[in-house]
């Protein structure tokens, strides 16, 4: 095979030698008469019941499956077939006679069929010189008939025949083609494919493997593309999806091989994933019958069952709901792809005995910037908890652990279930975690007093309720708490009275500790503020005293 070819012929899916001509359908056309191929007058048309004349010519107002010459017509072609495509154009009926298509002299045509073939009385013939141009995608095969002109010694490289824009075969090979008619006339046709396969992936992964039926005497070599390449195995073992060529081969002679490759498709599509994601609980309801529902997740599709209502409750989520007791089902999920994953359910025993509601491991409480504590709740044996975010029904937060870390404050329900029959308790116990908020504490302005005097410190909180007055005598490094006395009033109060403070307390920086009772938070201290202590000054002249103040 010439490598040019290889490199430029695109290969369609190949109709076997021994087309069905007879198996008309819908829409098909068959030469009535020798005639121009642009008159309407030498087709008849299949309407899908019976051979009617055609009211115009193949390609001339739509796409056309199969067009057939034969009853020893001679169809000349005269016109263009560019508007619409036809997918094939069979030359001989197989009843004996000279079935023709003859191509003018001179002429150039631009025909959009796929495939044409030439029976083995069937005849393409060039009155001289003419051009039949293909799409380049197309395909031209004779199985026993004729590709010739009127008189022998007129075969030049002035007969072509064009597969796109590129020379694929001149009469006598001649003129910078790939082939002579006589080259296409020798060549085997390309094998039949047994069919493109597609099938979702099993477990373990199965193996696709390629078929084609070659012409008698041949066999098929496959390979990964159109033309060129090495031999390989047309084998597919993963999910995916692979294209391979075969190419028939004379057993007697390897050289002898079709001009063109037939494509199968191997796919192997993904199935989707199913699981449970709540497991079967039972439903008791008064005075209704007892049903079961569980939760599944899958990784795409939609979701049905044997039994029961499905919903899909958000994203990949899907409920199935009153499943009567005892009833097991099937779960299905059916991706984009129409592939299945089948998940059964074995139903609970919804014969419950009495489950007690959880005891709580206490409520919990956190100041605000400190981690999240984690709550518990215990239960009997051979039970397990399961935490959700309301009194009922609500979102699962977690299955099967006595402990649970929540994400924030927030009042949290946990409800007691049976190991073994997935009973639960009629009730849940809520258990509460507070996120505290720290305390403020703001003291108000420095105070100066003369010796003896009184001075009053203030103090502005929040979040508040407890408070403690300390003293610093080293200017702020080290506090102390102090106490009511004789040197104090208020120190576990939003204002602290310093009585009759003398010259020693000059200096001295007092704050107060903020807390709030019950709280997880710890006090805050407020900054802190200076007592200045003044001493008065006398003054004698005279015998007369006068009492100054220091400033």
């Amino acid at each position: 095979m010439s490598q040019k070819l290889k490199q430029t012929v695109l290969v369609v899916l190949f109709v076997f030698f021994s087309i069905p001509v007879f198996a008309q359908v819908t829409g098909d056309y068959r030469s009535k008469t020798s005639g121009d191929w642009g008159s309407a007058s030498t087709w008849q048309f299949y309407n899908g019941i019976a051979w009617v004349n055609a009211t115009s010519y193949p390609g001339q107002n739509s796409n056309v499956g199969t067009v057939t010459i034969g009853s020893g017509n001679t169809v000349t072609l005269n016109v263009n077939i560019t508007s619409y495509i036809i997918d094939k154009l069979i030359i001989g009926d197989e009843t004996g006679g000279n079935d023709t298509l003859l191509l003018p002299d001179n002429g150039d045509f631009q025909v959009d069929i796929m495939l044409i073939a030439i029976q083995s009385d069937g005849i393409l013939k060039w009155v001289k010189n003419a051009d039949l141009r293909l799409p380049a995608d197309a395909i031209i095969y004779n199985n026993g008939g004729q590709i010739d002109t009127l008189k022998q010694n007129q075969c030049s490289a002035s007969q072509l025949i064009w597969l796109g824009s590129r020379k694929f075969s001149a009469c006598n090979g001649n003129g910078g083609t790939d082939y002579s008619f006589d080259d296409i006339e020798s060549a085997l046709p390309p094998p039949t494919s047994n069919g493109d396969i597609t099938e979702c992936a099993q477990n373990p992964i199965q193996t696709l493997t390629a078929s084609a039926t070659p012409p008698s005497g041949a066999h098929v070599v496959w390979y990964t593309a159109t033309s060129g390449g090495s031999p390989v195995s047309p084998t597919l073992n993963t999910v995916g999806n692979v294209t391979y060529y075969g190419e028939s081969v004379d057993n007697s002679d390897s050289n002898r091989r079709s001009l063109f490759r037939t494509a199968v498709k191997l796919t192997i599509l993904p199935r989707p994933t199913i699981s449970v994601s709540s497991p079967p609980t039972c439903v008791f309801r008064l005075f209704s019958p007892t049903t079961y529902q569980l939760e599944v997740t899958v990784s795409t599709g939609t979701v049905t069952s044997t039994a029961g209502a499905v919903t899909n409750t958000s994203g990949n989520v899907w409920a199935i709901t009153n499943v009567s007791s005892g009833t097991n089902i099937v779960v299905t999920v059916t991706g984009a792809n129409g592939c299945t994953n089948q998940l059964p359910v074995t139903a609970p025993n919804c014969a419950c005995p009495v489950v007690n509601s959880p005891t709580s491991g206490g409520n919990k409480s956190y100041c605000t910037g400190d981690a999240v504590p984690s709550i518990t709740a215990s239960v009997g044996f051979g039970e397990t908890v399961d935490w959700y975010d309301s009194a009922s029904g609500g979102t699962l937060l977690l299955l099967g652990n006595t402990t649970y870390t929540p994400s924030g404050p927030g009042t949290f329900y946990a409800e007691a279930r049976n190991t073994t029959t997935n009973c639960r308790s009629g009730a849940r116990t809520a258990i509460v975690v507070t996120q505290d908020t720290p305390p403020t504490a703001t003291i108000g302005p420095d105070q100066s007093i003369f010796t003896g005097g009184n001075a009053i410190f203030t103090v502005t909180a929040t979040n508040a309720d407890t408070y403690q007055w300390q003293i610093s005598t080293d200017g702020g490094t080290v506090f102390n708490n102090i106490s009511n006395g004789a040197e104090y009033a208020g120190t576990q109060s939003t204002a602290l009275t310093v009585k009759t403070a003398g010259a020693d307390k000059n200096g001295y920086r007092y704050r107060v500790l903020a807390s709030k009772s019950g709280s997880s938070c710890p006090s805050t201290a407020s900054s802190s503020a200076l007592l200045t202590v003044k001493v008065r000054t006398v003054i004698t002249n005279r015998k007369i005293t006068y009492r100054v103040d220091a400033n």
